[in-house]
């Protein structure tokens, strides 16, 4: 009875790790695949362990949502408040997103409102920036 409670107590942390990570494998993918690419706004940092949180926010659809993502202090005394990155994220579940590289920065315009149906390249940046000046 004894050796049962300790292989339960062994294998039950397992099986869960194993469950959540093919869940957020799972959500990853989907978000990579379905998803809609917009823009996030570095807004201040937070402490963290070894580290510090960087908060960031973005709109979609007229809605305002937050997250944050460890960055080291290293990392954060060269990424300014401000600094923008692309995002993806999934149009029914926007909460659930991932943030890309950073967003070039002379590209100063917002994201549309819907987002992007694909990453825009340098090349498509450019154009809605020269657009945007006419």
């Amino acid at each position: 009875m004894i050796k049962q409670t300790k292989i339960f107590k062994f294998i039950i942390p397992i099986v869960v790790f194993i469950l959540l990570y093919a869940v957020s494998t799972i959500r990853n993918n989907n978000v990579r695949k379905d998803g809609i690419y917009s823009i996030v706004t570095l807004v201040k940092y937070g402490s963290a362990y070894k580290g510090q949180s960087a908060k960031y926010e973005f709109v979609y659809n007229k809605t305002l949502y937050k997250g944050s993502f460890f960055i080291s202090f290293a990392e954060s005394k060269n990424t300014p408040i401000g600094t923008r990155y692309f995002v993806t994220f999934l149009a029914k579940a926007p909460d659930q997103h991932l943030i890309l590289d950073s967003v070039p920065s002379w590209f100063t315009l917002k994201a549309p409102d819907k987002g992007w149906k694909t990453l825009p390249t340098q090349k498509q940046l450019r154009i809605m920036m020269k657009d945007s000046l006419n």
